[in-house]
This record gives C-alpha cells, structure tokens and sequence, in this order.
C-alpha cells in the first residue's frame, strides 16, 4: 500500500482531493496518473498497473465520500450510489454485443465494507454504526475529451456543436434504443419521476434543512430570474390529478437507455478529426469519424414487482440538450452567481451566469439548432418517422423529461469541503440550488404545453389535444 507521501508525488497539484483517502484504492506497483471527481460525487483514478499496457480507469462509490445520506435499503430510483455503481458496471458487462463496442469493458468489480473515517482500515472490532459501504471496478479507459471539456478547451462554433447533438441522437436512437424495447405493464409516472422527485428533495432537505427548506420547496409560487412560476409541490398536484396530462406524459414504449447522457459522459476519441472537419467548416462527420463513446451510464432500468426490467424511457437520453439549454455545464462548473431573496409569496433566485464564460461562444444561439438537430437525427420531416409514430407528444415529454431530471439531481451536487465538513448555506450550496431552479423552468414550460398556453418550443409546434385544459 502506497503512502500519502508517495502519492502526492505522483498526483498533479491542482486536483483538489483529500489524497488520505487515495491511499487506500491503489495497489503496490500502481501508479495514479489522474483523477476525477464526478458529479455524483464519485472518486475516478486514472492509473497504470504493472501487469497491464496503458490507463485503467477506477471507479469508486463510497459512503465515505458522499454528502447526502442515502438510505442503504432504497431501491429502484433511491438506490444508494455504492449499490447504483454495483449496477453500473453489470450493465456494462452484460450489453448487446453490438453496443458494447461504444462503452468501456469492466474488469475486475469488488464490493466491501470498511472502517468510517479510516478508509479502508480493518473493519474487526469496530461498532457497526462506525461500518460503511464501498464499491470499487476497474474498466478499460477511453481516450480523447468528453463532449463538454472539448467544447470548454476549443469553444467550437454553434454549428458545429448542433451537428455533434445529431451525431449523438442518432447513435443512441440507432444503436442503443434499438434493444430491448418493450411496453411497460402498468404507468411508470409515479415511480420513475414523481415519487423520484419527492423522495430525492426529501433527501436534499435532510442534508441541508437551512438551504433545503419551506421556503424553498412548499411555497406555492417561486420566482425564477423574475418570473413567477409554479414550486414543485403545486406542480406535481397539477400533473397527478389531469389523467389527459398523465395519459400524454406516459411513455408509449420502453428501450435499452444509456440513462446520463450529460455531455461530460459522451467522449470525442477522436478530438483531432473534429477538430479538423470543424477548420474547414465542413460538418458532414458522424459517430465513427470522430469516435463517440459513451461513460458511466444510469444502469437502472423500470422497475415491476420489484424487478428491473432492464429497459426504461429513452427520453432519458435527451441530456445533451441539458448541458446547454439547461445551463447544466454553467452550473455544475460553478461559472455563475447566485441570488436568493424571500417574497411574500415564494422565494425569488436569479442564477446570472458570469460574462464571457467558457461556453458562452459555442452555446450562444444553440436554441436556433433546436428544431433542425430533432428532425435530424430522428427524421421528423418524414411522416413514417418511428419517433413520430411512437412517441407523438415527444415535444412535451421532453420539456417534461428535462424537468424532472433537474429537481431530482441536487442530491448528487452538494459542495462538501476537503475536511468533509458542509455548509448549509446558499452561496456554499448554490449548484444544487440553480439545478432545482432549473428543474421548475422546465416543469412549468411543460406544464404550460399541456395547458395550451404554450403552442411552439424553438420552431418546434406543440401538439394539441381536446383534453388540454388548465387543471
């Protein structure tokens, strides 16, 4: 076992970690050329290993790293992350041969439990209220920049950025929404959105009661950058009691989905080829000229009588828009203020994303693509369209989608110091407060198509039907 001396030597200064705890996932003979922290707040190193040519990537979930206190019996959405992770890694082991090829290959998968605190220390006499959970798998690394590090590092043009969204949506609808479809036996609003949302804010609430409160989550209204809008509870009461708005959110048909795809989990391998395609402002490339790849997927598929089916809904794998309409990557990268004030009638937040920030010039205009990136890579133009045909209110849905992506993610988001210590306090936790934020936007402009008030999204027209009433 290596020790903290060793691998501060070998780790680059400017990767802010605890490294106490990096002592504890390397082997003799290992040495640590990398880590990343995800945003589930995992642990990834990038290592060599004496017995392997090139990069192994580990990836760790362990109760020890994380802010909010997932309950280790949760099941379906709220599986604990170290339990979400044991899942990942036997998707990726278990895909459709035709799949795989866009995935990394899984090694070696170790489940233990060790020491609170002293990470990875002997667990014998130790009370088991000081034990906790860790899952640990070695997979094969995949070269080149995940989507939004390419587009951080070399701030591509609009175009160019719209014309990767294609590439993408039509390798997850092509290859990967191919397989395993299926319709669902019974609704799936409740467990896979509604329930989800409630139960992932109650979390929320209880990691951080100061930020996560009544005035945040049980108002009615919210003001969102100076608009009143609909909170979360008025929302969900809206969508449960209209069967017309249950009927038309409902998924016709569940598929294989990759389930996260944020841009920060799709990789360019092949950086140098777009690079050049996009010198010579010729967009005409596709998934293998610049090498898609696809990174720690959802691997958690619908759940019926307590089984997982394996297949879920592949709007799901809308996310890329998230990262860009839905400001996911000025969030998450921190590159915005924040500023909360209490109305008489519901808290008012303004997220104002700083002047000139990394992606300002390659997402500047991006919502102008909307409409021609969707009938692309689905070709909606054509009235034979499969998506057309099995999924006509697809435009609601993904508004819908978005939403609830966004309301569900704070747990994951939580800023914890070095020393594991947090502040319960909106300027220190302001990324899960904007990603709430965000998730409200979505869900009312959703809300607001299924009421009729809202007849078309970026040049896409909003489909009407007679039960669309305001509820």
């Amino acid at each position: 076992m290596k020790n903290k001396k060793q691998i501060d030597a070998e780790v680059n200064n400017d990767i802010v970690i605890n490294k106490d705890h990096l002592i504890n996932y390397i082997n003799p003979g290992e040495k640590v050329v990398g880590l990343g922290l995800g945003g589930s707040e995992s642990l990834t190193i990038f290592l060599t290993k004496p017995e392997r040519e090139g990069i192994t990537v580990r990836k760790i979930l362990s109760e020890n790293l994380i802010t909010a206190k997932w309950d280790r019996n949760g099941k379906d959405v709220m599986l604990a992350p170290y339990k979400k992770a044991k899942q990942q890694a036997y998707y990726l082991k278990n895909l459709p041969e035709r799949v795989k090829q866009f995935f990394p290959y899984v090694d070696i998968i170790i489940e233990r439990t060790v020491a609170k605190k002293t990470i990875g220390s002997p667990v014998k006499n130790v009370d088991k209220s000081e034990l906790v959970n860790e899952l640990i798998y070695d997979m094969s690394y995949i070269g080149g920049d995940e989507v939004s590090e390419f587009i951080r590092k070399y701030k591509p043009p609009v175009d160019a950025v719209a014309k990767l969204y294609v590439v993408i949506y039509q390798t997850l609808n092509n290859i990967v929404h191919s397989n395993r479809i299926r319709k669902p036996a019974g609704p799936t609003l409740d467990q896979s959105y509604f329930k989800k949302i409630e139960k992932r804010l109650a979390l929320s609430r209880k990691t951080s009661p100061n930020v996560f409160s009544d005035s945040l989550l049980n108002t009615e209204y919210i003001y969102i950058d100076g608009i009143k809008l609909f909170n979360i509870k008025g929302l969900l009461r809206k969508f449960r009691n209209n069967p017309s708005y249950l009927e038309i959110l409902e998924a016709p048909r569940h598929t294989l989905v990759m389930g996260d795809t944020n841009t920060e989990n799709i990789k360019i391998t092949n950086p140098e080829a777009l690079l050049g395609f996009i010198k010579v402002k010729n967009y005409n490339f596709n998934a293998d000229d610049i090498g898609i790849k696809f990174l720690d997927p959802r691997a958690i598929g619908f759940h019926e009588n307590g089984v997982d089916s394996g297949s879920d809904d592949p709007m799901y794998d809308n996310k890329p828009w998230h990262n860009s309409l839905g400001q996911y990557d000025v969030i998450h990268s921190e590159l915005f203020d924040l500023k909360t004030n209490i109305n008489h009638d519901g808290m008012s937040i303004d997220v104002i994303p700083h002047d000139n920030h990394s992606y300002s010039l390659s997402y500047e205009g991006i919502e102008k693509h909307f409409r021609s990136v969707m009938y692309d890579a689905w070709d909606l133009d054509n009235p034979e369209s499969e998506m057309i045909k099995n999924d006509p209110n697809w435009i609601i849905r993904f508004a819908f989608v978005m939403g609830t992506h966004f309301t569900a993610m704070p747990p994951f988001h939580f800023h914890k110091n070095e020393d594991g210590t947090m502040i319960d306090s909106y300027e220190d936790q302001r990324r899960p407060v904007a990603i709430y934020a965000e998730g409200i936007k979505w869900l009312n402009l959703s809300m607001r198509m299924l009421e009729g008030r809202t007849s078309t999204f970026y040049g896409v027209s909003v489909p009407f039907s007679d039960s669309k009433q305001v509820a």
